[in-house]
C-alpha cells in the first residue's frame, strides 16, 4: 500500500522531540481556543517521522492549562515510556492508526461542533470544493449502529477505525468522523493535522448554514469537482498568472452536471 498524505519532513515540528512536544501543546490549545476542544477523553499525539513511540496528552487536560511535562510518552506496542496516562480505548484508537498507516506522524481528535452537527445523518454533501480537493475521502464511522451491543468490545471500536484509515492506493485518508463523537485528523506533522480538521470543520460549516434555508441547493457532482479541480491546480501552480488553457471541457460539465 502506498501513502503520500503529505510532506515527509516539517522543519517546524520534527526537527527533534522537544520541538515536536512543544508543538504539540501549541496545536491543542489552538484548536480550543478556535473552538475545536478535544472530544471527551480523547488526545492530540504526535511522532517523529520513523519512529516507534508517540508522544500523547492525557485525557485529565482538557483546558489550556497544559505543558511539557503533561505529555505521556508511549510504544507502539501500548507500553507508557514516560509520564501517565489513564487506561482506555482512546490511546489505542491512536496507536492502531499508527501501526497501520507509517505516513501519519500526528492525530488531532476533536470535538468539532460543525463537523458533528453536518455529519448527524451519516452523510457529508460536497458543497465546499477545495476542502473536498484537499481532503478526499471521509470515511464516516457509525460506532453505535455496527457494535450496538451490551458487550460492546473496545478492541473491535479500534479495528473499525484502524481500518478506516488505511483508504485506498494513493487516496490516503486525512479525516475521518465518528458520528455523534468526534473527528480525528492524520497528517504527516502537527501542522497538517490541525490544518485537516480545520478544513473538514469550515466544509462543515456550510452544510449548517444552509439547513435552516432546507438544505445545499448545489451539491458539487464528481466530474464538477473534477472540473473544479483542475482550475485549483493551475491557481496554484501558475500563482495567478495567466496562461493559455482550454476551458471547454469543463464549460461542458458546468452546463451539464447531470450527465
Amino acid at each position: 500500500m502506498a501513502f503520500f498524505i503529505g510532506n515527509s519532513f516539517c522543519k517546524l515540528c520534527q526537527s527533534d522531540e522537544e520541538q515536536l512536544k512543544q508543538e504539540l501543546i501549541v496545536c491543542y490549545t489552538g484548536l480550543i481556543y478556535k473552538g475545536l476542544p478535544p472530544a471527551s477523553k480523547a488526545f492530540h499525539s504526535a511522532r517523529l517521522p520513523g519512529s516507534e513511540r508517540i508522544w500523547i496528552t492525557p485525557q485529565e487536560y482538557h483546558t489550556t492549562n497544559i505543558n511539557l511535562s503533561n505529555l505521556a510518552l508511549l510504544s507502539l506496542d501500548v507500553k507508557v515510556l514516560k509520564g501517565k496516562l489513564d487506561s482506555g480505548i482512546e490511546a489505542s484508537l491512536h496507536l492502531e492508526i499508527y501501526r497501520k498507516r507509517p505516513d501519519v506522524n500526528a492525530i488531532c481528535h476533536t470535538r468539532s461542533p460543525y463537523s458533528i452537527s453536518a455529519t448527524f445523518d451519516g452523510s457529508l454533501e460536497t458543497v465546499h470544493a477545495e476542502a473536498a480537493l484537499v481532503l478526499g475521502d471521509i470515511p464516516l464511522i457509525d460506532a453505535d449502529a455496527e457494535l450496538a451491543t451490551p458487550q460492546m468490545k473496545d478492541s473491535e471500536i479500534v479495528k473499525l477505525v484502524g481500518d478506516a484509515s488505511i483508504g485506498e492506493a494513493l487516496r490516503p485518508i486525512r479525516t475521518i468522523v465518528i458520528l455523534r463523537q468526534g473527528v480525528f485528523g492524520l497528517g504527516a506533522c502537527v501542522h497538517e493535522a490541525r490544518a485537516f480538521v480545520e478544513i473538514l470543520e469550515e466544509w462543515a460549516r456550510y452544510k449548517v448554514i444552509s439547513n435552516p434555508l432546507g438544505g445545499p441547493k448545489h451539491v458539487l457532482m464528481s466530474q464538477q469537482l473534477r472540473g473544479v479541480g483542475a482550475r485549483y491546480a493551475r491557481s496554484i501552480k501558475f500563482a495567478g498568472r495567466q496562461v493559455q488553457v482550454d476551458d471547454s471541457h469543463y464549460e461542458k460539465i458546468v452546463a451539464s452536471p447531470s450527465d
